[in-house]
Order: structure tokens, then C-alpha cells, then sequence
């Protein structure tokens, strides 16, 4: 059974072991946690816990950490923003997500980004702007399988929209 987990501060070592399969910069996902060590990933939760729960630097915007768990084994990490600032709009998106490594190709990554696509609109997300680098084929045809619509190609990104209004 596929659901996602809300990150806890109290998340562990199958937490940790998942993210350190998810490079550091996983097409455009940022994982700080891969090649960190056990305490450093304590701390490191702590400090994303607290963003999700609004302690936020003036530059942040409000966000939600998710694991992808399949009964009870983590496989992959996604990220809700709940606003865009301008920054975001021009090289970014509402959601991120990766999928470890010995995951991918079953599926994963479609059913994270239709999870994060639900939670988003229970945020009151209308429109979800995503965006994934030009020459990641398999992230795109998750993105157009998920509703996604081309309307920004820029630095080598293609911009998607995702209506949740219907």
C-alpha cells in the first residue's frame, strides 16, 4: 500500500538510509542529506521540521516534506511550497520530489507526484507550476501524465502548469 508520511522530527534510520540513495542534486531535487552522517541527518530533520512548521527565513516560503512509504518501506521524498515567490516562479515549482535510486522504474515517481497533487489542493492550491530539466525524459512524461501542461522552456527547463481546480 502506497501512502505519504508527513516528516517528523522523530523520523529514522530508514528514513536516512532511503535519502542517502537520492543524489545531491537529483535532477534538479535537492537532497542535503546524502553523504551526511546519522547525527548530522538528526539535526538536519529537526531544522526541516521546523520550516514545515512555519519558522521561516524573510527569503522561504511555507512548505510541506513528504515520505513516499510502500507499507513500510520509505522510496522516495517529495516537497509541496504553498505559494511561489518570484524567485521560485522563474526557476522552480510547487512540488520536487526524488525517488531512491534502488526504486525507480515501478511506478514511484507517478504515484508521489499524484499524492503531492491531492495534498496540494487540500492546501487550496489551484494551480501547481512544476518544473523538470529538459533532458530528464522520464520526469516530464511523469509531469504530462499527471496533467501536466508545457508553458516555459528556460535554462534548460521545461515549466509545466497542473489545474487542481477541477
Amino acid at each position: 500500500m502506497l501512502y505519504l508520511k508527513k516528516l517528523h522530527f522523530s523520523d529514522g534510520k530508514d528514513i536516512f538510509l532511503m535519502l542517502q540513495e537520492i543524489a545531491l542534486n537529483d535532477n534538479g531535487f535537492h537532497n542535503k542529506v546524502n553523504g551526511m552522517d546519522y547525527e548530522e541527518f538528526k539535526i538536519w530533520l529537526q531544522n526541516e521540521y521546523e520550516v514545515d512548521n512555519g519558522k521561516l527565513e524573510d527569503w522561504m516560503v511555507p512548505q510541506s516534506s513528504y515520505w513516499l512509504f510502500d507499507d513500510t518501506v520509505p522510496v522516495g521524498y517529495g516537497r509541496i511550497r504553498h505559494c511561489l515567490n518570484d524567485a521560485l516562479k522563474e526557476t522552480s515549482g510547487h512540488i520536487g520530489y526524488a525517488v531512491a535510486e534502488s526504486q525507480r522504474g515501478k511506478g514511484y515517481g507517478n504515484a508521489i507526484l499524484a499524492m503531492l497533487k491531492d495534498e496540494s489542493k487540500e492546501l487550496g492550491i489551484e494551480q501547481l507550476q512544476i518544473g523538470a530539466n529538459v533532458d530528464n525524459e522520464k520526469s516530464n512524461k511523469v509531469i504530462i501524465a499527471n496533467g501536466g501542461i508545457l508553458f516555459r522552456k528556460k535554462n534548460g527547463k521545461n515549466f509545466y502548469h497542473i489545474n487542481l481546480s477541477k
